[in-house]
């Protein structure tokens, strides 16, 4: 039984670790591109990344509100994701902006953007907005 246990308890821990992925800059770049976002607003979006989430996939911020920030793009709980403590107006699961797939991570993103622009990141704000952007010409 305790191999059993063992062996279960290694296949969950590999799972993990499989998911967890942290982005390069370039890598990040060609997947933001890839999905729609435009060449133009890519300096934004990185250094939005680099300052929400430090480019993880797995990141989580508990806020003083009580909601959670989820994923490479720190979304909130109570508005765009499902935890059954809000909204969910990306109509996703927030455990699923947890992996290393970010395709609805991007999508929902997106969505957030095209209502309330970056000022909807608090990362960008303080650390981007009026500031030098990363370069990601070196990228393409």
């Amino acid at each position: 039984m305790k191999l059993v246990f063992a062996v279960v308890l290694v296949l969950v821990v590999s799972n993990t670790i499989v998911e967890a992925k942290t982005y390069k800059k370039c890598e990040l770049v060609k997947a933001l591109h890839n999905n729609g976002i435009p060449r133009g607003l890519l300096p934004d979006w990185v250094c939005l990344v680099q300052h929400e989430s430090s480019f993880s996939t797995t990141a989580t911020h508990k806020n003083v509100d009580g909601s959670t920030d989820y994923g490479i793009f720190q979304i909130n709980n109570r508005y765009w994701c499902d935890s059954n403590y809000g909204a969910n107006e990306c109509n996703i699961p927030c455990k699923s902006l947890l992996n290393d797939d970010i395709t609805n991570d991007i999508k929902c993103a997106k969505l957030i953007y095209n209502r309330h622009g970056f000022d909807a990141w608090y990362g960008w704000k303080d650390h981007c907005d009026g500031k030098p952007l990363p370069d990601v010409s070196s990228c393409f």
